[in-house]
């Protein structure tokens, strides 16, 4: 679990510094994108997505177990003022972001993986 989180840790990290080549290197290269507008895969997506959408992300929470987090999240975006919670479903694979998804509120959240209130992260 630890290395779960820490892999989340580092691919927040390089995604709030548009490091789009170090989110690559932390990324499945068939990762599989969730979110408001649909599912996608691929670097590509990833890397436009990187370029387009000027998210910063401040983690407040994680929920984990096993090869899964999902880290409650104060998010930004360039040009917008204020902020919103947002909850970020990530799954490892071979020590990679595999699958990502974002959603609304955390119970949609834990609708996509095996993760509850039980595995909150003290």
């Amino acid at each position: 679990m630890e290395n779960t989180i820490n892999i989340a840790k580092q691919w927040i990290e390089k995604v709030n510094d548009k490091n789009i080549n170090a989110v690559l290197e932390v990324s499945d290269p068939h990762i599989e994108l969730v979110g408001p507008r649909g599912v996608a895969e691929g670097h590509d997506i990833l890397r436009k997505w990187i370029e387009q959408s000027g998210i910063h992300m401040e983690t407040q929470d994680y929920y984990a177990k096993g090869d899964e987090v999902i880290c409650v999240q104060k998010a930004t975006w360039e040009h917008q003022s204020g902020h919103v919670t947002i909850y970020t479903y990530m799954q490892m694979r071979n020590g990679k972001v595999h699958r990502l998804g974002r959603y609304d509120t955390l119970d949609d959240a834990f609708g996509e993986c095996h993760l509850s209130e039980e595995d909150l992260v003290e």
